[in-house]
């Protein structure tokens, strides 16, 4: 995430959730989660530079345990939520295709901490099931998909907008969009893969769209999602025929690492505009 955003002018502090050698899809790694500690002396630290003064922006990814998430809840979201100049853009993660894969403690923090709708959060990227966790609402077509919106923002009132980044309806991907009392969609191009990486890159390319838009969410996705397809064609490309690569997942190949370096070009161009189709509530 920080490559693509550096390459859009963006000064970057990252604080690590996990370090690890290599992303665990490659089948051997070391490393682990980081101390909750750390995490909090760490970002107390740029405090005492007083650069959260600077801050434009904080994006929370993927945290592993749930002493961080209650580190990063109360110890930034919910101190970074008295500026209210600062974008707060949230991925929830905690699991896909139907399965959870972080702590069950960890999904029960997100739903405790989210539904005490004290912390303004600007932006929030579940995907399919994450959203079904937590609104509780199965989602599998599109009337189920604006029940659970309507479940979740009634819920989550401080959460001003939703990208739920995959939904599946009748066998096509799509990626849902929820702002100012809108719901809107855009049909996304699958390619025959599996990636590891693209939910990361996708948020730091939304992020970066939606500050720069004037939290445009429409623009916003459509400028990310043609960003993100034409870096994932141009990994698959190149990839495709490595004789490394033998993994597959659910009939497709694997890939474990997006051709970033190789996709410079791509990441900093902008891609033609289309309009979305919208869902009446």
């Amino acid at each position: 995430m920080q490559f693509p955003l550096n390459l859009r002018d963006w000064n970057v502090d990252c604080i690590y959730t996990t370090n690890l050698s290599a992303h665990p899809g490659h089948g051997s790694f070391n490393g682990g989660k980081s101390d909750a500690t750390l995490i909090k002396d760490l970002f107390q630290g740029l405090k005492n530079l007083s650069l959260d003064d600077d801050y434009k922006c904080v994006i929370v990814g993927y945290i592993a345990a749930d002493d961080i998430l209650e580190v990063v809840w109360k110890n930034i979201l919910t101190e970074l939520n008295t500026k209210k100049n600062i974008i707060k853009v949230l991925d929830p993660v905690m699991g896909d295709n139907g399965k959870i894969y972080v702590n069950e403690r960890v999904v029960s923090l997100y739903l405790q901490f989210l539904g005490e709708n004290s912390v303004d959060i600007d932006l929030l990227t579940p995907n399919q099931f994450e959203m079904e966790t937590l609104s509780g609402v199965k989602i599998n077509s599109w009337e189920s998909v604006l029940n659970a919106l309507k479940v979740f923002c009634s819920k989550y009132t401080k959460v001003k907008n939703v990208i739920i980044t995959s939904v599946f309806v009748e066998g096509k991907m799509y990626c849902v969009g929820a702002s100012k009392g809108q719901v809107f969609y855009y049909d996304v191009e699958q390619i025959d893969a599996v990636f590891s990486g693209s939910g990361d890159l996708l948020l730091g390319i939304l992020t970066d769209e939606f500050v720069k838009s004037d939290q445009d969410l429409v623009k916003s996705l459509c400028n990310t999602l043609g960003v993100v397809n034409n870096v994932l064609q141009l990994s698959y490309n190149i990839l495709k025929n490595d004789p490394s690569l033998q993994k597959i997942i659910n009939g497709k190949l694997y890939i474990p690492d997006l051709k970033l370096i190789e996709s410079k070009k791509i990441l900093t161009t902008k891609v033609p505009f289309r309009e979305p189709s919208f869902l009446k509530r």
